[in-house]
Protein backbone atom coordinates (compact mmCIF):
# COMPACT_ATOMS: atom_id res chain seq x y z
CA UNK A 1 0.00 0.00 0.00
CA UNK A 2 1.14 3.33 -1.13
CA UNK A 3 3.65 2.10 -3.28
CA UNK A 4 4.92 4.63 -5.83
CA UNK A 5 4.39 2.94 -9.25
CA UNK A 6 6.07 3.83 -12.63
CA UNK A 7 3.62 4.16 -16.15
CA UNK A 8 5.17 6.73 -18.15
CA UNK A 9 8.18 8.42 -18.59
CA UNK A 10 7.15 10.93 -16.64
CA UNK A 11 4.33 9.79 -15.22
CA UNK A 12 3.51 7.69 -11.43
CA UNK A 13 0.65 6.86 -9.26
CA UNK A 14 0.60 6.23 -5.82
CA UNK A 15 -0.89 2.97 -5.05
CA UNK A 16 -3.57 3.67 -2.18
CA UNK A 17 -7.41 3.68 -1.41
CA UNK A 18 -8.00 6.40 -3.69
CA UNK A 19 -5.06 6.44 -5.99
CA UNK A 20 -2.89 9.67 -6.60
CA UNK A 21 -1.14 10.53 -9.83
CA UNK A 22 2.05 12.18 -9.88
CA UNK A 23 3.56 13.90 -12.96
CA UNK A 24 7.42 15.40 -12.68
CA UNK A 25 7.15 18.45 -14.83
CA UNK A 26 11.03 18.76 -14.54
CA UNK A 27 13.76 17.12 -12.87
CA UNK A 28 13.22 18.51 -9.43
CA UNK A 29 9.17 19.65 -9.58
CA UNK A 30 6.44 17.74 -9.68
CA UNK A 31 2.65 17.38 -9.70
CA UNK A 32 0.25 15.47 -7.23
CA UNK A 33 -3.15 14.81 -8.63
CA UNK A 34 -5.27 14.28 -5.49
CA UNK A 35 -3.68 14.20 -1.89
CA UNK A 36 -5.20 11.13 -0.47
CA UNK A 37 -7.94 10.80 2.38
CA UNK A 38 -6.08 12.27 5.28
CA UNK A 39 -2.65 14.43 6.53
CA UNK A 40 -1.19 10.40 6.83
CA UNK A 41 -1.75 9.80 3.28
CA UNK A 42 -0.45 13.24 2.35
CA UNK A 43 3.02 12.48 4.55
CA UNK A 44 3.31 8.60 2.18
CA UNK A 45 3.03 11.23 -0.55
CA UNK A 46 5.75 13.93 0.72
CA UNK A 47 8.44 10.79 1.45
CA UNK A 48 7.83 9.56 -2.17
CA UNK A 49 8.88 13.14 -3.17
CA UNK A 50 11.39 13.71 -1.14
CA UNK A 51 13.31 10.48 -1.69
CA UNK A 52 13.46 11.14 -5.32
CA UNK A 53 14.82 14.30 -4.59
CA UNK A 54 11.59 15.98 -6.36
CA UNK A 55 9.93 18.90 -5.21
CA UNK A 56 6.05 19.94 -5.04
CA UNK A 57 5.16 22.35 -6.51
CA UNK A 58 1.13 22.02 -7.04
CA UNK A 59 -1.59 20.20 -6.17
CA UNK A 60 -4.69 19.02 -9.05
CA UNK A 61 -7.36 18.51 -6.77
CA UNK A 62 -9.87 16.29 -9.41
CA UNK A 63 -12.69 17.28 -7.06
CA UNK A 64 -13.48 18.45 -3.35
CA UNK A 65 -14.48 15.10 -2.04
CA UNK A 66 -12.09 14.29 1.66
CA UNK A 67 -10.58 11.11 0.16
CA UNK A 68 -8.98 12.97 -2.35
CA UNK A 69 -8.10 16.17 -1.06
CA UNK A 70 -7.27 15.40 2.70
CA UNK A 71 -3.99 15.44 2.46
CA UNK A 72 -3.41 19.13 0.89
CA UNK A 73 -3.65 20.97 4.42
CA UNK A 74 -0.42 18.95 5.44
CA UNK A 75 0.91 18.96 1.95
CA UNK A 76 0.38 22.96 1.58
CA UNK A 77 1.95 23.74 5.08
CA UNK A 78 5.03 21.68 4.33
CA UNK A 79 6.05 22.64 0.80
CA UNK A 80 4.42 25.99 0.14
CA UNK A 81 2.95 24.28 -3.10
CA UNK A 82 -0.33 25.67 -5.08
CA UNK A 83 -3.53 24.15 -5.30
CA UNK A 84 -5.86 23.62 -7.83
CA UNK A 85 -8.80 22.53 -8.11
CA UNK A 86 -12.16 22.68 -10.93
CA UNK A 87 -14.93 24.63 -10.50
CA UNK A 88 -17.38 24.92 -7.73
CA UNK A 89 -15.08 21.68 -6.35
CA UNK A 90 -12.66 24.38 -5.56
CA UNK A 91 -14.65 26.66 -2.67
CA UNK A 92 -15.96 23.03 -1.64
CA UNK A 93 -12.11 22.47 -1.08
CA UNK A 94 -11.07 26.10 0.30
CA UNK A 95 -14.59 25.13 2.96
CA UNK A 96 -14.87 21.75 3.34
CA UNK A 97 -17.65 22.32 5.80
CA UNK A 98 -19.39 22.46 2.88
CA UNK A 99 -19.39 18.82 1.36
CA UNK A 100 -21.56 17.44 4.62
CA UNK A 101 -23.68 20.96 4.50
CA UNK A 102 -24.81 19.61 0.99
CA UNK A 103 -25.50 16.15 2.28
CA UNK A 104 -27.19 17.44 5.50
CA UNK A 105 -28.89 20.23 3.99
CA UNK A 106 -28.38 22.50 6.69
CA UNK A 107 -25.22 22.24 9.28
CA UNK A 108 -24.35 18.98 9.72
CA UNK A 109 -24.41 16.46 13.10
CA UNK A 110 -21.13 15.84 14.46
CA UNK A 111 -21.69 12.47 12.69
CA UNK A 112 -20.91 14.03 9.43
CA UNK A 113 -18.23 15.55 10.17
CA UNK A 114 -15.61 13.17 10.51
CA UNK A 115 -12.54 13.39 8.47
CA UNK A 116 -14.00 10.52 5.58
CA UNK A 117 -17.04 13.37 5.10
CA UNK A 118 -14.67 16.86 5.82
CA UNK A 119 -11.19 17.36 5.39
CA UNK A 120 -9.43 20.36 6.72
CA UNK A 121 -9.36 23.56 4.32
CA UNK A 122 -6.43 24.52 2.11
CA UNK A 123 -5.65 27.57 -0.30
CA UNK A 124 -7.32 27.13 -3.58
CA UNK A 125 -7.42 28.42 -7.30
CA UNK A 126 -10.18 27.58 -9.55
CA UNK A 127 -8.51 25.08 -12.79
CA UNK A 128 -9.63 27.06 -14.76
CA UNK A 129 -8.19 30.15 -13.96
CA UNK A 130 -4.46 28.16 -13.20
CA UNK A 131 -1.57 28.20 -15.45
CA UNK A 132 -1.49 24.53 -15.79
CA UNK A 133 2.02 22.57 -16.58
CA UNK A 134 2.48 22.18 -20.11
CA UNK A 135 0.95 19.42 -21.90
CA UNK A 136 -1.18 18.41 -19.02
CA UNK A 137 -5.12 18.13 -20.27
CA UNK A 138 -7.86 18.77 -18.01
CA UNK A 139 -11.02 16.20 -19.03
CA UNK A 140 -14.19 17.76 -17.67
CA UNK A 141 -15.91 14.43 -16.15
CA UNK A 142 -18.74 15.78 -13.85
CA UNK A 143 -21.87 14.02 -12.24
CA UNK A 144 -19.91 12.07 -9.35
CA UNK A 145 -19.20 15.77 -8.44
CA UNK A 146 -19.87 19.60 -8.97
CA UNK A 147 -17.34 19.91 -11.65
CA UNK A 148 -15.17 16.82 -11.22
CA UNK A 149 -11.94 16.22 -14.19
CA UNK A 150 -9.88 14.22 -15.28
CA UNK A 151 -6.31 14.52 -16.06
CA UNK A 152 -4.10 13.10 -19.47
CA UNK A 153 -0.39 13.58 -19.03
CA UNK A 154 1.84 14.03 -22.05
CA UNK A 155 2.65 10.23 -21.33
CA UNK A 156 -1.13 9.57 -22.25
CA UNK A 157 -2.08 8.34 -19.36
CA UNK A 158 -5.50 9.20 -18.09
CA UNK A 159 -6.55 10.14 -14.08
CA UNK A 160 -10.43 8.98 -13.87
CA UNK A 161 -10.52 10.28 -10.05
CA UNK A 162 -14.09 8.85 -9.61
CA UNK A 163 -15.66 8.75 -12.79
CA UNK A 164 -16.32 5.24 -12.18
CA UNK A 165 -16.00 3.19 -9.46
CA UNK A 166 -14.52 -1.01 -9.65
CA UNK A 167 -16.78 -3.74 -10.27
CA UNK A 168 -16.07 -5.57 -7.39
CA UNK A 169 -17.17 -2.16 -5.17
CA UNK A 170 -20.33 -1.94 -7.12
CA UNK A 171 -21.33 -5.82 -7.07
CA UNK A 172 -20.70 -5.54 -3.22
CA UNK A 173 -22.63 -2.12 -2.41
CA UNK A 174 -24.34 -1.20 -5.04
CA UNK A 175 -24.12 2.57 -5.00
CA UNK A 176 -21.88 4.94 -5.91
CA UNK A 177 -22.10 8.32 -4.97
CA UNK A 178 -23.84 10.36 -7.64
CA UNK A 179 -24.48 14.44 -7.14
CA UNK A 180 -26.04 14.26 -10.99
CA UNK A 181 -27.32 11.53 -11.97
CA UNK A 182 -27.78 12.50 -15.92
CA UNK A 183 -24.43 14.48 -15.59
CA UNK A 184 -22.63 10.80 -14.25
CA UNK A 185 -24.20 8.57 -17.13
CA UNK A 186 -23.36 11.43 -19.83
CA UNK A 187 -19.53 11.24 -18.59
CA UNK A 188 -19.54 6.99 -18.72
CA UNK A 189 -20.60 7.45 -21.97
CA UNK A 190 -18.22 9.61 -23.11
CA UNK A 191 -15.71 7.55 -20.88
CA UNK A 192 -16.34 4.86 -23.62
CA UNK A 193 -15.05 6.59 -26.18
CA UNK A 194 -11.83 7.69 -24.76
CA UNK A 195 -8.75 5.87 -25.79
CA UNK A 196 -5.13 6.22 -23.93
CA UNK A 197 -2.09 4.15 -23.23
CA UNK A 198 -3.21 3.58 -19.91
CA UNK A 199 -6.40 4.84 -17.78
CA UNK A 200 -5.99 5.23 -13.98
CA UNK A 201 -9.48 4.88 -11.96
CA UNK A 202 -9.31 6.22 -7.89
CA UNK A 203 -11.07 3.05 -7.35
CA UNK A 204 -10.49 0.57 -9.65
CA UNK A 205 -7.37 -1.05 -10.98
CA UNK A 206 -5.88 0.68 -14.12
CA UNK A 207 -6.66 -0.43 -17.30
CA UNK A 208 -5.42 -0.11 -21.13
CA UNK A 209 -9.13 -0.69 -21.99
CA UNK A 210 -11.48 1.69 -19.22
CA UNK A 211 -14.89 0.53 -21.64
CA UNK A 212 -16.61 -2.65 -19.94
CA UNK A 213 -15.76 -0.88 -16.63
CA UNK A 214 -17.37 1.78 -17.88
CA UNK A 215 -20.39 0.11 -19.31
CA UNK A 216 -20.64 -1.95 -15.74
CA UNK A 217 -20.90 1.24 -14.26
CA UNK A 218 -23.77 2.58 -16.85
CA UNK A 219 -25.33 -0.87 -16.23
CA UNK A 220 -25.87 -0.56 -12.19
CA UNK A 221 -26.89 3.13 -12.63
CA UNK A 222 -30.07 1.97 -15.27
CA UNK A 223 -30.58 -0.97 -12.63
CA UNK A 224 -31.14 1.07 -9.71
CA UNK A 225 -33.38 3.84 -11.87
CA UNK A 226 -35.43 0.63 -13.22
CA UNK A 227 -35.83 -0.31 -9.48
CA UNK A 228 -36.59 3.05 -8.26
CA UNK A 229 -39.32 3.01 -11.42
CA UNK A 230 -40.97 -0.35 -10.11
CA UNK A 231 -40.95 0.39 -6.28
CA UNK A 232 -42.82 4.02 -7.40
CA UNK A 233 -45.93 2.59 -8.88
CA UNK A 234 -47.69 4.13 -6.07
CA UNK A 235 -47.02 7.36 -4.59
CA UNK A 236 -43.88 6.43 -2.19
CA UNK A 237 -42.10 9.49 0.33
CA UNK A 238 -38.03 8.87 -0.03
CA UNK A 239 -37.63 6.75 3.02
CA UNK A 240 -39.72 4.56 1.89
CA UNK A 241 -37.63 4.51 -1.79
CA UNK A 242 -34.33 4.31 0.59
CA UNK A 243 -35.93 1.54 2.83
CA UNK A 244 -37.37 -0.35 -0.01
CA UNK A 245 -33.15 0.20 -1.66
CA UNK A 246 -31.39 -0.97 1.63
CA UNK A 247 -33.04 -3.85 1.66
CA UNK A 248 -33.58 -5.21 -1.70
CA UNK A 249 -29.20 -4.21 -2.40
CA UNK A 250 -28.63 -5.69 1.74
CA UNK A 251 -26.59 -2.59 2.42
CA UNK A 252 -25.71 -2.09 6.28
CA UNK A 253 -27.51 1.09 7.03
CA UNK A 254 -25.73 3.60 8.93
CA UNK A 255 -26.12 7.98 9.29
CA UNK A 256 -23.29 8.40 6.32
CA UNK A 257 -24.51 5.35 4.49
CA UNK A 258 -27.77 7.08 4.37
CA UNK A 259 -26.79 10.54 3.50
CA UNK A 260 -24.54 9.81 0.78
CA UNK A 261 -26.50 6.56 -0.95
CA UNK A 262 -29.56 9.52 -0.23
CA UNK A 263 -28.02 11.63 -2.81
CA UNK A 264 -27.50 8.97 -5.26
CA UNK A 265 -30.95 8.21 -5.02
CA UNK A 266 -32.13 11.69 -5.24
CA UNK A 267 -29.96 12.26 -8.31
CA UNK A 268 -31.75 9.50 -10.24
CA UNK A 269 -35.30 10.93 -8.73
CA UNK A 270 -34.15 13.93 -10.18
CA UNK A 271 -33.38 12.43 -13.82
CA UNK A 272 -36.29 10.50 -14.15
CA UNK A 273 -38.47 13.05 -13.52
CA UNK A 274 -37.06 15.82 -15.83
CA UNK A 275 -37.19 12.55 -18.24
CA UNK A 276 -41.10 12.28 -17.34
CA UNK A 277 -41.27 9.14 -15.96
CA UNK A 278 -41.64 10.32 -12.50
CA UNK A 279 -43.33 13.27 -10.72
CA UNK A 280 -42.83 14.72 -7.40
CA UNK A 281 -45.95 15.79 -5.26
CA UNK A 282 -46.42 17.33 -1.76
CA UNK A 283 -49.74 16.50 -0.36
CA UNK A 284 -51.18 19.33 1.92
CA UNK A 285 -53.09 16.92 3.21
CA UNK A 286 -50.57 14.43 5.01
CA UNK A 287 -47.85 16.76 4.47
CA UNK A 288 -45.92 14.32 2.81
CA UNK A 289 -43.39 14.61 -0.52
CA UNK A 290 -43.88 11.42 -2.75
CA UNK A 291 -42.33 10.03 -5.78
CA UNK A 292 -44.87 8.44 -8.31
CA UNK A 293 -44.84 7.61 -11.95
CA UNK A 294 -45.48 10.42 -14.45
CA UNK A 295 -48.72 9.97 -16.18
CA UNK A 296 -49.97 12.49 -18.83
CA UNK A 297 -53.41 11.47 -18.02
Amino acid sequence: MYELIQVGPSTYYIDCPAKMGLYRISETDVCLIDSGNDKDAGKKALRHIEDNGWKLDLIINTHSHADHIGGNQLLQQRTGCRIAAPGIDCSFTSDPVLEPVVLYGAFPPKELRGKALMAKGSQCSRAEDFDLPKGLEIIPLPGHSYDQIGVRTPDDVVFLADALIGENILSKYKFSYVYNAAEYLETLRKICGMTAKLFVPAHAEPAEDIRPLAEFNIKVTEEIAEDILDFCSEPRCFDDIMAELFARYDIPFTISQYYLNGCTVKAILSMLCDEEKMKINADPETYRISWELYSIN
